[in-house]
């Protein structure tokens, strides 16, 4: 984890000078300062041969591991790997290939997706908010899931928070829901859907 901390805490670093040296020297030549330090710092760091490319995309990084690739725009960042992908911001979406037959609450903005491969079996996970009360909003979900075989279900109260969860499992999917009700935030939904 220290690795990868510093890893991204160099591309930030590296980004803003990338942006302080385009006004210097132009966005070309800048660019391929910021690349080759960049992959000098990871081939360093892990001794893996590594290529960056920026461009008014993102930042792509290839490795003898494969290929990770970083974008962003006003509102979310998105990250893509061969395991999977990862957005996080306002307005994300549904991670592609989320399960139909899983319920999404309709008046949840989500913030964080993904989607991840391990073993040939796929996770997927979404968070989101909403303005509703959280038991209105573990009520529908209880509704939505009626057909599923619950596993679990717990729900504690404290310092003006309300948490409710529910683990339930129905062809071939386990889902893990929470939904965290706070005076102060709002209602926060996860969900997380695992093939079996």
């Amino acid at each position: 984890m220290k690795r990868l901390t510093a890893i991204i805490a160099l591309i930030v670093s590296m980004l803003l000078v990338l942006l302080l040296a385009s006004g210097c020297f132009g966005q070309n030549i800048a660019e391929r300062i910021v690349e080759e330090v960049i992959e000098k710092a990871i081939e360093e760091d892990n001794g893996e041969n590594v290529e960056i490319d920026l461009d008014d995309d993102g930042i792509t990084i290839k490795g003898e591991d494969g290929e990770v690739s970083i974008s962003a725009d006003d509102e979310t960042v998105e990250i893509k790997s061969d395991d999977g992908e990862f957005t996080i911001g306002i307005g994300a979406e549904l991670p592609e290939g989320f399960p139909g037959n899983v319920p999404v609450y309709p008046d949840m903005e989500i913030t964080t997706s993904w989607k991840s491969t391990e073993d040939d079996k796929v996770s997927f996970s979404i968070s989101g908010l909403t303005e509703e009360a959280g038991d209105d909003v573990f009520a529908w979900y209880k509704d939505k899931l009626s057909g599923w075989e619950i596993e679990s279900e717990f729900t504690a109260s404290g310092d003006d928070v309300k948490t409710s969860s529910l683990s339930v499992k129905s062809d071939g999917l386990i889902m893990v829901l929470m939904v965290i009700e706070s005076d102060d935030e709002g209602t926060i939904i996860t969900q997380s859907v695992t093939e079996e």
